[in-house]
């Protein structure tokens, strides 16, 4: 390992990062961060946007939203003009999504219908600013593209 000095500091090449078995010296260069995922559903006419932060392989998240919304009485709840049932039905489904998958750290259910906005935090999107920040930022920005 090559060191250079320069004044009162110490520069070293690339391998002093890395150690003879090829790993990283912290743990905090081993770290999996989760990706936030924004997925946008307008099969049942107003747009609806799931953000979700997780470990889990989210392969199937579509088929968890449409199962959840295509029960008669979601659908019911969906098309009526009853805004409580709008709100209920977001809470349900956010309850849903972070039962299937269990290693949810935030989520956010977002219905746009008619003249309504109507939201659902879980977890980091519910106690961390950024997260929400990062959310609503990039919902905005999608929706005006």
């Amino acid at each position: 390992m090559e060191t250079h000095t320069t004044g009162n500091r110490v520069m070293r090449n690339q391998e002093a990062i890395i150690t003879e078995e090829n790993k990283n010296l912290t743990k905090l260069m081993e770290k999996n961060f989760s990706p936030m995922t924004i997925r946008k559903y307008t099969k049942w006419g107003f747009p609806m946007f799931i953000g979700i932060i997780t470990d889990n392989d989210i392969h199937d998240i579509d088929e968890v939203v449409v199962n959840f919304m295509e029960t008669p009485k979601n659908l019911e709840r969906w098309k009526n003009d009853n805004l409580q049932d709008k709100r209920n039905l977001c809470g349900e489904l956010s309850e849903t999504i972070v039962g299937y998958y269990g290693k949810t750290e935030g989520l956010a259910v977002t219905f746009s219908i008619d003249k309504s906005f109507i939201s659902s935090l879980f977890g980091d999107f519910m106690n961390h600013f950024q997260c929400k920040f990062e959310y609503y930022t990039m919902l905005n920005m999608s929706t005006n593209i």
